[in-house]
């Protein structure tokens, strides 16, 4: 055989191995391009003005999301539209006295091996100086879904679940407290399926700052403290879905995660036992069951140590 068309054959099997592999990552690409967005179902009376304020991008990316949508003021009820997931741009936090690494990874929606990561200086066994600045990587966070409806200063009601109506006579507030004054969130249910502190989750080690309570979907969530509500919102960006958290007068804070509904406003004051939501599986969750999450000055603690 001659050696130019050995040449040539070998030259041919080159071009298709890599036109090959030029395939097989245009898939992967466009798989992973598919899987960075969140469906939403649109309602009577939205557009894509309407539905990028409230999920938090520009019209321009909601556009770039959806090829097939022309008119910002005009798209059909009962449509699903792809909104995008966000890059957040790196930045750096200001270390506040009291604070520590975990506190600051856990603020930021970051697991404490990636704030280490972006920060090689620092360790875990070092107290942070307040003043100091910790580099907070850029990441990607969830879409933020559009709140169905929301006006301001009404209850937020997670779209997937029933209507939340609050009867207040109709619930009897629980007084069985703990020696330390703290109530149980969600009255007769008392079973924790992960505990406070590090655990295993979907393979990745991770630290977990609260409890989580099993209780069926739509139990009500009860203030184990009296306080000023912090917030009441949706947050998926880490992984909290509907969530309420509150300030006490003595430093705690409490946070309410994965709910169904939200039953309390920004900025209202709640008492003890009053209801704030109801039990869902909103967010990161595999079912349903309350996030109570306890921190002293917004240092995680574990809510059993309370009870």
């Amino acid at each position: 055989m001659s050696p130019i068309l050995i040449r040539r054959s070998c030259e041919s099997k080159v071009r298709l191995t890599a036109v090959r592999r030029m395939l097989v990552t245009g898939t992967l690409v466009l798989a992973g391009l598919a899987s960075a967005a969140t469906s939403y179902r649109v309602r009577p009376g939205d557009n894509l003005t309407v539905i990028a304020q409230r999920a938090g991008i520009s019209v321009a990316a909601l556009k770039a999301a959806n090829p097939g949508l022309r008119n910002a003021n005009q798209v059909q009820a009962g449509k699903t539209l792809s909104i995008p997931n966000r890059q957040l741009p790196g930045q750096l936090h200001r270390v506040k006295s009291g604070e520590n690494l975990t506190s600051i990874a856990h603020r930021y929606g970051l697991r404490l091996p990636q704030l280490l990561q972006a920060n090689p200086g620092l360790n875990t066994h070092r107290p942070l100086r307040a003043g100091a600045s910790v580099q907070i990587p850029g990441r990607n966070v969830a879409a933020r879904l559009p709140s169905p409806g929301r006006l301001t200063g009404s209850p937020v009601v997670r779209r997937s679940a029933p209507a939340a109506t609050l009867r207040t006579a109709s619930i009897r507030v629980s007084s069985a407290l703990s020696a330390s004054g703290w109530l149980w969130p969600v009255g007769g249910y008392r079973y924790v399926s992960s505990g406070f502190g590090d655990r295993v989750l979907d393979g990745e080690h991770e630290g977990h700052y609260g409890v989580d309570i099993v209780a069926p979907q739509g139990a009500i969530v009860r203030a184990a403290r009296s306080g000023r509500v912090l917030e009441s919102r949706a947050d998926f960006e880490r992984g909290w879905g509907w969530t309420v958290v509150i300030e006490h007068p003595d430093g705690w804070i409490t946070r309410y995660a994965h709910l169904s509904a939200n039953l309390a406003r920004t900025g209202e004051r709640v008492v003890q036992g009053q209801p704030i939501g109801r039990v869902g599986s909103t967010g990161r969750s595999t079912g349903p069951h309350l996030h109570f999450g306890t921190y002293l000055r917004w240092n995680p603690k574990d809510p059993l140590a309370l009870y």
